[in-house]
């Protein structure tokens, strides 16, 4: 019974941790560093190329459509069309968010530094 009780809550967390980081992004109206952030596969150059075709052609009409950008083919869109609405979602990737993920990679660092410091210590 108790394993059957661990593997239940296995299970809930794993749920929510993925869906804390799984965000859905405005597709028509997302800034570059929101779409950068939250879509696999997307970094700078396609984020610009992004905006602008969607400037260009009044916004999306589909999701689709998105693969008419130069570099946004079938694969980046299967991976991040999960991620994306036509009229909701996500449009500000915030100052305090990135200050978030950094402080969480300082904090990873510090402590892999002190685990190293210590296994020196030891020796």
């Amino acid at each position: 019974m108790m394993k059957f009780q661990s593997i239940i809550l296995a299970v809930i967390f794993s749920v929510f941790s993925v869906s804390a980081f799984a965000e859905t992004v405005n597709l028509n109206k997302a800034n570059a560093a929101t779409l950068q952030h939250y879509l696999k596969g997307i970094g700078n150059k396609k984020a610009q190329d992004i905006i602008e075709y969607r400037k260009q052609h009044s916004g999306f009409k589909s999701l689709e459509e998105i693969m008419e950008v130069k570099g946004v083919g079938t694969k980046t869109f299967e991976k991040i069309k999960k991620n994306l609405s036509l009229s909701e979602g996500v449009v500000a990737f915030t100052k305090t968010q990135r200050k978030v993920k950094k402080t969480k990679k300082d904090s990873s660092e510090k402590v892999v530094s002190k685990e190293t410091a210590s296994k020196q210590l030891e020796k």
